[in-house]
């Protein structure tokens, strides 16, 4: 990461260098308005700043736009704050300005001396910080406290089946938990452990989590059910590696030290469980029956529903252990899906309840709901954004 921002250091020299003078390059012009939001100015000089920021940290896409672009959201996010009376700390600004410079793998000081070498002020680093922490409040207190209450069963099966149904990736750390008030503490660890046995001594030290006695050595997780911010700190890591720590849902850091990546590769017969139910209704062809089953196809939404209409026989076995017939029946089934076919006259209700990993390295339910409650929150948070930037009276003068 540090080579990637010295590299955009020479990128940004040779934009400089060809770029022809604009607005912002003026002195007199520098602080004139280039676009209002809401009656809040931004300045032609904020937008060169943002241009320059961007640039060094090799943005993607036209950074001109895009620049504006940030700035124009930056503005929304800190008008959403202060509608709710969100206020950040100077003290979280500089935790926050901590945490970004340690993407880079360096000290917050050191981060900005290459910012102002490249004429990039501190207080445009801090500004695009602050924005940051106030925006993530203005989430957590809108969408957060109901994300969980809002993934339903049925959701987390799908998911679950979903992880069974394609190869995924796998991963072996060791995790040191620190407390939200301890981010230094946290960088520190993440700069300065090297191997697997520092890392195990400063876990038995340091850690809160429940894996602090073994050193932090937790077991197989499944890439992706993991926080995203986690996902994030161990992208690029080679096995040995410690990653830059991670902001977890419940404002925990984290540091980790990935010992071993494993790609699977989608799961085999043998690998898979399958959920399913059956039912016997005797009468095949009568006009009772055929008037049940209609009710029953009506009013039957997953296996639980079943137990009303008789005797069913519910079990769960691996796919490869299936009877011939109903393992045909059932590889062309999604969940939740009924098929009705006549045997020794009876009709067979057959359902497909879900199919699930037979692993014990596999997520529990309550790590894929706390995942999916994380995708919902971002999804709700982007939408919200685009409907400030909808309703926001946005002009250049």
């Amino acid at each position: 990461m540090r080579q990637t921002l010295v590299a955009a250091t020479a990128l940004l020299a040779a934009m400089l260098a060809v770029a022809q003078p604009g607005p912002a390059g003026a002195q007199s012009s520098a602080f004139a308005p280039k676009v209002m939001v809401d009656g809040k100015v931004i300045t032609f000089y904020e937008y060169d700043q943002r241009l320059r920021f961007m640039t060094l940290l090799n943005a993607p896409g036209d950074l001109r736009v895009e620049a504006e672009k940030s700035l124009i959201e930056d503005r929304l996010r800190m008008i959403a704050a202060e509608r709710l009376k969100i206020r950040i700390a100077p003290r979280q600004i500089a935790e926050g300005m901590a945490e970004f410079a340690g993407r880079f793998e360096m000290e917050p000081e050191e981060f900005i001396t290459i910012l102002e070498q490249n004429g990039v002020a501190a207080a445009t680093f801090r500004d695009f910080v602050h924005a940051g922490l106030a925006w993530r409040n203005v989430v957590q207190a809108k969408f957060g406290p109901g994300a969980l209450a809002s993934i339903y069963e049925p959701e987390v099966d799908r998911a679950m089946s979903a992880l069974t149904q394609r190869g995924t990736t796998r991963v072996l750390l060791s995790e040191i938990i620190i407390p939200a008030s301890r981010r230094n503490l946290a960088n520190e660890l993440s700069t300065t452990l090297r191997g697997e046995a520092a890392f195990a001594a400063a876990a038995r030290e340091h850690s809160i989590g429940t894996t602090a006695a073994e050193g932090g050595r937790a077991d197989w997780r499944n890439l992706a059910v993991l926080p995203q911010a986690v996902v994030e700190s161990l992208h690029g890591l080679q096995a040995g590696q410690v990653s830059a720590p991670a902001r977890l849902p419940d404002g925990r850091y984290a540091v980790y030290l990935l010992r071993q990546i494993e790609q699977r590769e989608a799961l085999t017969a043998q690998a898979t469980a399958v959920d399913y139910a059956r039912l016997a209704l005797a009468g095949a062809g009568t006009p009772a029956t055929e008037a049940a089953l209609a009710n029953l196809r009506a009013r039957v939404a997953a296996c639980n529903d079943l137990y009303a209409w008789g005797d069913v026989t519910r079990q769960t076995v691996a796919q490869s252990a299936l009877p011939g017939d109903v393992a045909a029946r059932l590889a062309t089934m999604d969940e939740n899906e009924i098929q009705i076919y006549a045997a020794g006259g009876s009709q067979i209700v057959l359902m497909l309840c879900s199919r699930r990993v037979a692993s014990d390295s596999d997520p529990d339910r309550d790590t894929v709901r706390a995942r999916l409650a994380e995708q919902r929150v971002v999804g709700e948070a982007e939408l919200y954004l685009q409907q400030l930037r909808s309703n926001a009276h946005i002009r250049r003068p």
